[in-house]
């Protein structure tokens, strides 16, 4: 009864642990976008700078919240960090893709050639 009440015990902390990474990553990357989205006039350069800057948030917020041990500091703050400059760097690569693509006008109608003469 002992060991099923242990096993029931350690699943019902790695849900609630996973749950809690989920929720911490969502936002991280919700963070990023937010952070994107809002500095759309800046220049690159300074949109980098500012998303790298806002990145070391939830990363300085969740060592110091949580008790972690020194050897899960660094994971702990690497996937936070991680989620929200990958989410950010991937919308603003979409962003200057779009600016940057060539625009290609299409006329409305299509053109027909008149036949060659003769054939």
């Amino acid at each position: 009864m002992g060991l099923v009440l242990l096993l029931v015990g350690s699943v019902l902390v790695l849900a609630l642990a996973l749950i809690g990474l989920a929720v911490i990553l969502t936002a991280s990357a919700a963070l990023g976008l937010a952070t994107v989205a809002a500095s759309r006039k800046l220049p690159l350069r300074a949109r980098i700078a500012l998303l790298s800057i806002i990145a070391v948030a939830p990363v300085t917020a969740l060592v110091s919240t949580l008790d972690i041990g020194v050897a899960w500091q660094l994971a702990a703050a690497a996937l936070p960090f991680l989620t929200t400059v990958a989410s950010g760097a991937a919308l603003l690569a979409f962003q200057t893709r779009k600016r940057r693509a060539p625009r290609i006008t299409t006329p409305a109608w299509p053109i027909h050639h008149a036949p060659a003469a003769g054939h």
